[in-house]
């Protein structure tokens, strides 16, 4: 298949989604596919082989910017004409009329990753603006969606709070998964065993569904018992955190295995609840789990429903104040799991990319095979 993958995101920074998003396109390669990347963005960079950057203005900058970025989707859409691809496949975006248009002559999939009817809803109590933006969801997600081809989300429950299994489409709900060499070593535990144990929490941003409030009040009630590393993608030094809690911004890979090597465990998202959801896949569970890090989940795991759960993987309710009312359960895990590493070929059959990404290969050939029967 010729691909053409389609994202609104700063692929600039090395955070988790971009991580993700540069990992897809390589599988996708890696299994005989032909892919080329076109992204919407505030920031271009323009030694990325295999992308292609479409400059925009922030939504809301100045009151020229929604005319500029029609112009700049445009572009990006005769672009994407211009590959001439067999299929694409779309990170969620809002209604665009040049996307919509595109849709309508090339099969598209639309990834969906979280619940966005809830998101927005939530955020529209914060300010206007987000006001807006949740109204124009409402107003056009089930349009725009509809002239697309199928949809991919990362868990069932997604399908299903956003309506996409009443819109007579093809559908499939693949977890985010993580590329995994069995051969490869895992993370190290470099903590000595008198310490107090340390476990690690990545939070690429402030949102209240990664639940950092959660964490904190854990950390609060566990001084002398926990100690934790908070990894970030922003400045969290205006944040007031108690001392059991080290704080690491913006870190490659690199450095935050090297976090990894002191830590027990690494905890998921800890407030799915403020989006209304119940069932996930993290992408920060799947940095964990591809070091040899047990983890700690308050949340149903697409990867791991349905199935007993290992004896690394702890899950906890998805409520208000979790991690705190899980405490007791989180201290005997950490006994149990202190200086224990989990194998990668227990963990790739979870969340593997070998295995998930075949699987939404296959069903991007199914819609085009489905799609070239019914023109016969």
């Amino acid at each position: 298949m010729r691909i053409a993958y389609i994202i609104t995101w700063n692929l600039c920074h090395n955070d988790g989604v971009t991580r993700k998003v540069f990992r897809q396109a390589q599988d996708w390669r890696n299994s005989g596919h032909e892919v080329e990347i076109f992204c919407a963005t505030e920031e271009k960079e323009d030694h990325i082989k295999g992308a292609k950057f479409f400059v925009k203005d922030r939504v809301w900058s100045s009151p020229l910017a929604v005319i500029k970025n029609r112009k700049v989707y445009s572009k990006l859409c005769e672009s994407v004409m211009d590959y001439e691809p067999d299929i694409i496949y779309l990170r969620w975006e809002f209604h665009k009329a040049s996307i919509m248009k595109l849709m309508r002559r090339i099969p598209t999939v639309i990834e969906i990753n979280t619940h966005f009817g809830g998101e927005f809803k939530r955020r529209s109590q914060e300010n206007w603006i987000e006001r807006i933006r949740y109204w124009y969801y409402l107003l056009t997600h089930k349009k725009f969606s509809r002239s697309s081809a199928g949809f991919v989300s990362a868990s069932k429950e997604i399908l299903e709070l956003g309506g996409y299994l009443e819109m007579n489409k093809p559908t499939s709900y693949i977890p985010n998964s993580i590329p995994i060499d069995e051969k490869q070593k895992t993370v190290k535990y470099s903590a000595s065993d008198s310490s107090v144990p340390r476990l690690v929490f990545i939070s690429s941003g402030i949102q209240p569904w990664h639940g950092l409030d959660n964490l904190i009040e854990l950390a609060e009630n566990s001084l002398g018992e926990l100690e934790f590393d908070l990894i970030t993608g922003f400045d969290a030094e205006s944040l007031e955190l108690p001392e059991n809690i080290q704080v690491y911004s913006f870190l490659e890979k690199i450095d935050f295995l090297k976090v990894f090597e002191g830590a027990v465990a690494g905890i998921g998202s800890a407030g799915l609840y403020e989006n209304g959801m119940n069932e996930a896949s993290v992408l920060k569970v799947r940095e964990y789990l591809s070091a040899g890090l047990p983890v700690i989940v308050p949340y149903k795991d697409t990867a791991f429903l349905d199935q007993e759960l290992p004896d690394w993987f702890l899950q906890l309710s998805n409520e208000p104040r979790s991690l705190t009312l899980g405490k007791e359960m989180i201290l005997d895990f950490v006994n149990k799991m202190n200086g224990r590493r989990v194998p990668l070929n227990e963990v790739a059959p979870y969340v593997g990319s070998n295995r998930w990404e075949a699987e939404r290969l296959l069903f991007m050939e199914s819609i085009i095979i489905d799609l070239s029967l019914i023109h016969i």
